[in-house]
């Protein structure tokens, strides 16, 4: 062992002069447990809701969806679709079209998305799982049934009860290939609003949907989709996706689960690392105690110091001794910090120790824990313990040393 390495254990453990230092050291290694247990904490919680919302939108997301990389429709090709039938991985093919829309129910009016899907949609993402709300409405003699989001339903203030109101709504139409979007070119679709669906915010204030066949006819895109969208046989099959990829070509996009929740993923992401940002910076804060419990140290130490050097230590090498001390402090306010919270993890996992407003979907905070975030957070202090340690080490410089003359 280094003699560097042996003086700073010593000096770890060895009584202070002052009971002073030790309560400051003691406040410096309860700061910085403190500080990584909500660095720790914070991240954990995150991953805890990432993981949440993540399963819980993509419960109701296809395996995968292919829409066009440039456009909105493109031809439903019988072709493509029996290529794509008779991939071995793939279960079920469900064909879907949207357009933006304005919705209107009585005096009530709002924009929103109307989308239509074919039998098959509902099982390719589980819709039926998502339904609340359902009125009495007999949807296979009535054809012009719509299933609203929980969103839109609240909007527009609409009453299943009263199956005789109907959703008005108003799509652009096309005039000589371009848009038009004067209210004159506006025709009524009527939907009868028989089910309520919730999923997220961004689908239950946005969508309707209602049938394919009729959606396409009003639109006047009989031969047309927006997407198609797959059930796989093993969801995480990842050959199947390349093979889908193979077939569809250049023009399309091919996603996965992940990728169609890639701007919810990357948002959370954002917001998580923002907030260690900031928890880091309060932590750093906390560290000016380890500059003030290393410098009273080092005053403490003059003399050892003096010494050291007239025996021919460099300050280099007698600077590496307190940075070490220092980062020797922070290790153990690292290790409580774990301890910290890793309790707080069970007890919040089992007790659920801070809850949540009771119209949330969960009773308290969801928390995961993963070993990269130990890691992160772990360099992220010993970090801050290095620049915290070498600053009272530039005092050594100062002190000379002590020769003897006869």
């Amino acid at each position: 062992m280094k003699i560097e390495n042996i003086i700073s254990f010593r000096y770890l453990f060895s009584r202070k002069s002052s009971n002073a230092i030790h309560w400051i050291t003691g406040i410096s290694i309860l700061g910085i447990s403190i500080g990584t247990a909500s660095l720790i904490l914070v991240l954990s919680i995150f991953n805890g809701f990432e993981e949440l919302l993540s399963s819980f939108f993509s419960k109701h997301n296809p395996d995968v969806k292919i829409v066009l990389k440039e456009g909105k429709f493109f031809k439903d090709d019988s072709s493509t679709i029996a290529r794509l039938q008779s991939l071995e991985g793939i279960k079920l093919i469900s064909k879907t079209i949207e357009e933006n829309a304005l919705f209107i129910y009585q005096e009530t009016q709002d924009f929103g998305t109307i989308m239509g899907v074919d039998s098959a949609y509902n099982v390719v993402c589980s819709f039926d799982e998502a339904i609340i709300e359902q009125s009495d409405l007999n949807c296979k003699e009535i054809k012009n049934c719509g299933l609203i989001g929980l969103g839109v339903r609240n909007k527009l203030g609409i009453d299943l009860s009263n199956p005789l109101d109907e959703i008005r709504i108003f799509i652009p139409t096309l005039n000589n290939g371009m848009e038009d979007r004067s209210m004159s070119s506006l025709r009524s679709l009527y939907i009868k609003a028989s089910k309520v669906f919730n999923i997220h915010q961004e689908q239950d204030f946005e969508y309707i949907i209602t049938d394919l066949d009729i959606l396409r006819n009003y639109l006047q895109k009989e031969n047309q989709l927006s997407s198609i969208e797959i059930k796989l046989k093993n969801a995480n099959d990842d050959s199947v996706v390349q093979e889908i990829k193979k077939i569809m070509g250049n023009d399309f996009i091919v996603k996965d689960r992940a990728k169609q929740d890639e701007s919810f993923i990357k948002i959370m992401k954002l917001e998580k690392w923002m907030f260690y940002a900031l928890f880091s910076l309060t932590l750093i804060i906390v560290c000016f105690t380890l500059i003030g419990t290393l410098w009273m140290i080092v005053l403490e130490k003059k003399m050892d110091i003096a010494i050291l050097k007239s025996l021919g230590m460099y300050d280099s090498d007698v600077k590496k001794i307190f940075i070490r001390l220092g980062l020797a402090l922070s290790a153990i306010g690292i290790l409580l910090g774990f301890v910290f919270s890793i309790t707080f993890y069970f007890l919040q996992k089992k007790y659920g120790l801070i809850g949540v407003p009771e119209e949330f979907i969960i009773d308290s905070y969801p928390i995961k824990m993963l070993g990269l975030d130990f890691i992160i957070v772990a360099g992220t202090v010993l970090a801050i313990g290095f620049i915290a340690s070498y600053l009272p080490s530039r005092k050594i410089d100062s002190i000379p040393s002590i020769f003897r003359e006869e």
